[in-house]
């Protein structure tokens, strides 16, 4: 088996799980629905477009973060059942296993950031087309790191719960990131250390310029682009150093 032939049937199975597509295509889209296109807010000036076009961002990280935990949890619960060690006895190592699956996680985050754009133009979402563009983009590459967030579970819970409770967790992180309804603004010195708040900034930034809308009324908060690119460093790094320590842990306890 090489690895176009094994990229290609973890994508298939993309297609073939319509209800895990559902959920993490249609939640993002119904989110924004709900917190940005429905309100009588959407329409008011936001950086360089709209309040209807930050939230569709904050959104589709949001969706595209979720995509990416359940790609990887169900990766790491595989591991441990028969698909594993099927996989072992095939000619590909560690670096193309890799690749592939980064392209797996990269093609399903874009489904909810895509279904979540087209919402948004059909919709009162507006910015410049070359911002749109950007952020879409941004998005998708921002939940890469989230990846190693879903292996934590995977390997913690060896179950198909696993990518129910990282997808869960990840609306607690959303909320906490300030991804969805803006949050006070007192509560931003913790949000700036909440693992979604990194990747919600940096793809929002070229609609935003680093503009934090809190629910204060009147108020702007404005953090620099480095805060944003810290806290997604910052955290892949504790993400994938958990990864390593449970992988590990787990290879001892088989000696």
């Amino acid at each position: 088996m090489n690895l176009a032939v094994f990229t290609l049937i973890d994508l298939r199975r993309i297609f073939v799980d319509w209800a895990g597509l559902f959920f993490t295509t249609g939640l993002p889209v119904l989110f924004y629905l709900l917190f940005g296109a429905m309100q009588t807010y959407a329409d008011a000036p936001f950086g360089e477009g709209n309040v209807a076009a930050y939230i569709m961002v904050g959104m589709a990280v949001y969706g595209g973060v979720t995509s990416a935990c359940s790609t990887v949890g169900s990766t790491a619960v595989e591991q441990t059942t028969g698909w594993g060690r099927q996989l072992a006895l095939t000619p590909l190592g560690s670096v193309p296993m890799l690749v592939s699956k980064t392209v797996v996680i990269l093609v399903r985050a874009a489904f909810p950031v895509a279904a979540v754009n087209i919402a948004g133009i059909f919709t009162s979402a507006e910015m410049p087309a070359a911002t749109w563009v950007t952020c879409a983009v941004v998005s998708v590459l921002a939940a890469l790191p989230f990846g190693f967030y879903g292996m934590i579970f995977g390997i913690l819970f060896r179950s198909e719960s696993a990518v129910s409770i990282a997808s869960t967790s990840v609306v607690i992180l959303a909320f906490l990131g300030n991804s969805f309804s803006p949050l006070p603004e007192f509560l931003m010195g913790l949000a700036r250390f909440s693992p979604m708040y990194g990747a919600t900034s940096l793809a929002r930034y070229p609609l935003s310029e680093g503009q934090q809308a809190v629910s204060d009324v009147g108020v702007l908060v404005t953090d620099p682009l480095w805060y944003a690119v810290a806290n997604v460093i910052a955290w892949t790094i504790v993400f994938a150093a958990i990864c390593a320590l449970l992988a590990r842990k787990k290879q001892k306890g088989r000696r």
